[in-house]
């Protein structure tokens, strides 16, 4: 288990009490510790003698970085990649062993939920499944991922350029990179809702500066992911609403009831039954933003003089 982690320290040792409580030990954990400081090293003696933990420092920054790091030190057949606040059931060891027995594969996710045992950070499938190209969106998040380290390694690991701290616009969307290029080279996967591990719940308001910018990374990340695989306009129509549309849904509520309901209308459509030249500017600006990071990331374009954007700024640079 290769945990990256940067900025935390007491919300460890909920993961680390989780793997302590479960049902079987052969397993080791791999902390990748990015802080430049030793606060780690009181929070990680806690926990000395009841499971194999090694501990690795490293000044490079980036998630994905960490996770390839840690990952060429481990010395399993299988990799997870917990987050440094989520954690698990008891039995989950248990639990995998009876999946790969029923569902033999190459990699396996699962659910992400919170202490209630709620579905959170995503729209998952509710049935069980293969991992293919047209399930990525639905079946996969990085701290459930269970994957060969054969396999791991033979995709080159996890890109880079793509999640937390890759110092690219691409923020997000790592997991689904790295499936994709399992898929390509022959491997299988198995997605089973059943399968669950907690995670706190982000209540924060979705609306603020703060999460208004980690919307435009993960837009940008969805274009660039969906654009490197080979997905077409239809897909990204399908795939695109995610990141944006519970923030954009509060901004705009008369406009989509204006829109389902011909002949009413909106503060910014003006009079009823007056249809607006360019519906799209109806989205508050930031939000158009984000939108056009994936539109940008997937479709090649060209931007007219005076846009006000540059290529670069909308792709990011890698």
């Amino acid at each position: 288990m290769v945990v990256a982690t940067l900025g935390r320290s007491h919300e460890l040792s909920a993961l680390l009490c989780s793997l302590a409580a479960e049902e079987r030990r052969d397993f080791e954990v791999i902390i990748v510790d990015q802080n430049p400081d030793d606060r780690l090293v009181p929070v990680l003696a806690g926990f000395d003698g009841l499971m194999s933990i090694l501990h690795l420092r490293t000044d490079r920054k980036g998630v994905c970085r960490a996770r390839n790091l840690g990952a060429a030190q481990a010395r399993g057949q299988w990799l997870m990649f917990p987050d440094d606040d989520c954690w698990y059931p008891q039995d989950f060891l248990t639990r995998m062993d009876a999946l790969r027995k029923d569902h033999p594969a190459d990699f396996y996710s699962g659910r992400a939920t919170n202490a209630l045992g709620e579905t959170i950070m995503g729209d998952f499938a509710m049935e069980a499944k293969p991992i293919e190209h047209t399930t990525v969106w639905t079946t996969l998040i990085e701290w459930m991922l269970v994957v060969k380290r054969s396999d791991f390694a033979a995709a080159g690991g996890f890109d880079v350029a793509i999640g937390p701290g890759s110092g690219t616009q691409w923020g997000a969307y790592e997991i689904q990179d790295l499936a994709l290029r399992l898929l390509s080279a022959g491997r299988k996967g198995w997605y089973d809702p059943a399968f669950t591990g907690h995670h706190p719940h982000d209540r924060l308001d979705q609306t603020t500066p703060a999460a208004v910018a980690r919307m435009r990374l993960y837009s940008a990340g969805l274009g660039y992911v969906m654009r490197k695989h080979g997905y077409g306009f239809g897909d990204y129509l399908r795939g695109c609403c995610a990141p944006w549309q519970v923030s954009s849904s509060t901004h705009l509520p008369a406009n989509r009831a204006w829109y389902a309901v011909p002949g009413t209308s909106s503060p910014a459509a003006g009079p009823a039954g007056v249809l607006p030249q360019d519906p799209f500017r109806l989205m508050a600006p930031r939000f158009r933003e984000a939108v056009c990071k994936v539109c940008a990331n997937l479709i090649p374009f060209t931007l007219r003089p005076g846009s006000g954007c540059s290529e670069a700024q909308l792709r990011g640079t890698p």
